[in-house]
């Protein structure tokens, strides 16, 4: 065989290879391999691939919600099986419509969903109506996008074509090599040291979380009938539905709180904050558990950035769940001691780490 048909050859044999790979192993998130870590190369297809994790692991316990709570693990809440549907849930109607897919074929005891502040704003709903509204079906035109997207990637960093094909590590996917970061087996997401230090660097202050997210001087009634339908649904669904906002960083908590040039802007804060909307959503049988003025904001380890918490952070917000009663009463296997053992290691392997 000559030179030129080598070449096409194993340019035409690379494609159907990781064609292959990619197939197996998003089937689902690198379920082949326990401690696989995957990234799609596009984040709106985390709900196809969530949603067929799902589907296959049924899980008690159910988290869906934006990347906020991307960190929250499947052994905080032991006995349960427990799935994170994060980074499919980015406005109240996407939340509704995750929800609406996850449960359709059977309920899980207890779904979770992430409520914050800004959920609550017109214009947060109008910026990521499109650009993070999830995809739940396509598989082909996923695979073929894919490759498309590890050839490009390939001609410029040849490294990835070794990490491939000699199937080192537990990174699985383009980006999840290049960036090593992605979806664990449970829906977690595990950032980057790279990336946890830059973010703890640059991105811990009140700025960095009104510049990421908008204000507004009070709640959207369209925002809300999302949540009225999603409750409506757990009804109908026999699903105990459980609402929290997780913490903030202390700065950003302090500016939304005092700082009088944004008092406009943060009024949809103080009303999502009051009792008034608490009143709210038990009144559609959501229990609710606002944790926007926890002691946790006050740690920075317990964050990557102002508005993501960290693991450490994860198991600390289980902590502070499990000292309510309702929560406990929802989940009454889930032991504090063990939640406080794993808290007591996490934080001691910090300290070591700083």
């Amino acid at each position: 065989m000559n030179a030129a048909r080598r070449y096409l050859a194993t340019f035409l044999t690379i494609p159907l290879l990781v064609g292959c790979w990619l197939i197996f192993a998003a089937r689902p998130f690198g379920a082949a391999n326990p401690g696989a870590v995957f990234l799609p190369f596009d984040l709106r297809y985390n709900g196809m691939l969530k949603l067929n994790s799902v589907q296959q692991s049924r899980p008690d316990v159910l988290w869906i919600g934006s990347s906020r709570a991307a960190t929250l693990r499947e052994q905080m809440f032991q006995p349960y099986r427990f799935y994170n549907m994060s980074f499919t849930g980015w406005t109240t109607e996407q939340i509704a419509d995750a929800f609406e897919r996850a449960t359709r074929d059977w309920s899980p005891r207890v779904v979770v969903i992430s409520l914050d502040y800004f959920l609550f704003t017109d214009e947060w709903a109008r910026a990521y109506a499109g650009t993070r509204a999830m995809v739940y079906d396509r598989e082909w035109d996923y695979l073929r996008s894919s490759i498309a997207d590890f050839l490009k990637a390939a001609m410029k960093s040849p490294q990835l074509l070794n990490e491939i094909l000699l199937g080192q590590g537990n990174f699985v996917g383009t980006h999840a090599i290049l960036s090593r970061e992605g979806f664990r087996r449970d829906g977690s997401y595990l950032f980057s040291l790279k990336h946890i230090d830059d973010a703890r660097l640059h991105h811990q202050t009140a700025q960095t979380l009104v510049s990421a997210v908008p204000g507004a001087p009070n709640m959207s009634d369209q925002q809300k009938a999302s949540i009225v339908r999603i409750a409506e649904l757990a009804k109908q669904r026999r699903i105990q539905l459980i609402g929290v906002q997780l913490p903030f960083i202390r700065p950003a908590v302090d500016y939304l709180d005092h700082d009088a040039s944004y008092t406009y802007y943060s009024g949809v804060w103080r009303e999502f904050e009051s009792e008034q909307n608490r009143s709210w959503l038990e009144g559609l049988g959501i229990a609710f558990f606002d944790l926007g003025h926890s002691t946790i904001n006050d740690d920075s380890r317990n964050f990557v950035d102002a508005y993501h918490v960290s693991e450490l952070g994860a198991l600390r917000v289980m902590q502070q769940l499990l000292s309510y009663s309702k929560f406990r009463a929802a989940l009454p296997d889930i032991d504090p001691v063990e939640i406080n053992r794993q808290v007591d290691q996490f934080d001691a392997q910090s300290q070591s780490n700083s």
